[in-house]
């Protein structure tokens, strides 16, 4: 027979892991409508990591930098690079620090409003780049395998 307390952890265990799967859900379909406007494949949004790598080769790094997620302390980095990457796209839909604010406080937010919002994407930063680098080029390098 069950106890109160261990039916109170499995609720909480099955309200956190619905919570957890309404949320990817509703990420993936905000970066999905993101990267449809960006011109980028919307599937892309869905796999886990892929969707990380595309957000990081179109702020101008390399995309196989999102295997430092898979190392628990370098996540920051990865973590930091996206907030970047977030800031070198929101020129590209007309929107400012803000949005860069949002992005690396509330993620999905920034993603929806980019991706469900009224903005267009009007093309990438050229400012991005530094040191000769193509980041924010019109066009993109190969992604990842």
């Amino acid at each position: 027979m069950n106890t109160p307390d261990e039916s109170l952890a499995a609720l909480l265990l099955l309200l956190s892991v619905v919570l957890t799967v309404a949320l990817y859900v509703w990420t993936a379909l905000a970066v999905s409508a993101m990267f449809r406007k960006m011109g980028e494949e919307p599937w892309k949004a869905w796999v886990p990591f892929l969707n990380t790598a595309t957000l990081l080769q179109w702020g101008g790094f390399n995309p196989w930098l999102v295997l430092l997620s898979l190392v628990p302390v370098a996540q920051i980095v990865v973590y930091v690079l996206v907030v970047i990457s977030a800031h070198r796209i929101n020129p590209g839909f007309g929107y400012g620090n803000g949005m860069t604010a949002l992005a690396a406080l509330l993620f999905v937010v920034w993603a929806s409003i980019l991706g469900f919002g009224p903005a267009r994407w009007l093309g990438a930063r050229a400012a991005g780049r530094r040191g000769g680098a193509s980041a924010g080029s019109g066009s993109l390098p190969a992604g990842p395998a």
